[in-house]
């Protein structure tokens, strides 16, 4: 009777396996396989108190961006003066509905939409000659009056870019909130040959010296920036021919980069950088029923820069109309 006794002591100490739902690695693990849709961690954390502390801590956080490097696409911001519309690409529960993006109060004021990045959108308001950086995600909006050269008569068209510049190790964007940011204002001379550039930091909270370089005749800078690498691109129109403008934002420094010539188009906005699968800078041009894809390669003989085609797409072939005849421009 002792002996049995004592066994049933030694194994009634015998501490009990966690239950599934209670085993913190295991859940780490479950959740780290979930999408990374928007509703994905705040559908969680309501579940109950055990899965909030696991889904909300930092480390986790941390590692679940890592997984999931590219977030997904929330949407598309369209228009440009005055109404812009955010439009959606999520299904429910994730839609995120334009009201949300773009509060009322906001469009009120009537402000020129420049970029939207990195969580953020960057207003101008022409009454008040500020610059607005508005974050969707928490409401947090910060008003910053533009450099005085901006507000002289020799800078006439402007438009800026807003970039996350947090420096952590393995850092994400898309969950940029709490993440310092720069908006880099770029400005035309009224004569249209010179580009002036300048760089508000978030962190020190004012504007950076005022960089320009002189360049041909360029009458516009509506289209947004590209950001590829390190770098911001600005595609604008010319007198003759369309021109880009580079800004570095590790040099902060400003470059001309040169356009292909005898480029066949319909209009400036047939044209567009983007970034290409190896992280080099492209150039897209639709022209006629032809859709070409070019890219900026460094020769290695002469270390010179210069546009290889990569892809020639009919679109006509594509949508199955056949034949169209040939188009030339005058």
């Amino acid at each position: 009777m002792t002996r049995r006794r004592c066994r049933r002591r030694r194994s009634a100490r015998r501490p009990s396996p966690p239950a599934a739902l209670e085993d913190d690695d295991l859940l780490r693990k479950i959740f780290l396989l979930l999408p990374p849709q928007p509703s994905s961690i705040p559908r969680l954390s309501v579940v109950c108190k055990h899965w909030r502390d696991v889904v909300t801590d930092p480390q986790f956080l941390r590692v679940f961006r890592d997984q999931h490097r590219n977030p997904p696409l929330l949407g598309l911001v369209m228009g440009h003066t005055g109404s812009p519309y955010f439009r959606s690409d999520l299904d429910p529960p994730d839609r995120i509905p334009h009201e949300r993006f773009f509060p009322p109060d906001i469009l009120c004021m009537h402000m020129d939409l420049f970029d939207c990045r990195h969580g953020r959108v960057v207003f101008f308001d022409h009454r008040l000659r500020e610059v607005m950086i508005f974050d969707p995600a928490t409401g947090d909006r910060r008003h910053v009056v533009v450099p005085p050269v901006f507000n002289e008569k020799e800078i006439g068209v402007f438009n800026a870019a807003v970039v996350c510049v947090a420096g952590d190790e393995g850092h994400v964007h898309g969950d940029c909130h709490t993440s310092p940011f720069q908006v880099v204002l770029m400005g035309i001379s009224d004569d249209y040959n010179q580009a002036f550039a300048c760089v508000y930091s978030s962190e020190s909270g004012i504007w950076g010296g005022i960089i320009s370089i002189a360049n041909r005749e360029m009458y516009d800078l509506e289209q947004p920036s590209t950001l590829i690498g390190n770098a911001l691109y600005w595609l604008f129109p010319g007198d003759h021919e369309e021109g880009i403008l580079e800004f570095d934002l590790g040099k902060q420094s400003l470059a001309n980069i040169e356009m292909l010539q005898y480029l066949m188009y319909y209009k400036h906005r047939s044209l567009q950088v983007m970034v290409v699968d190896d992280g080099c800078v492209g150039l897209a041009i639709l022209s006629c029923y032809r859709f070409e894809m070019w890219e900026r390669k460094v020769s290695c003989d002469d270390g010179v820069a210069g546009w290889v085609l990569q892809t020639t797409v009919q679109l006509n072939t594509i949508l199955g109309l056949g034949p169209m005849g040939e188009w030339t421009i005058y």
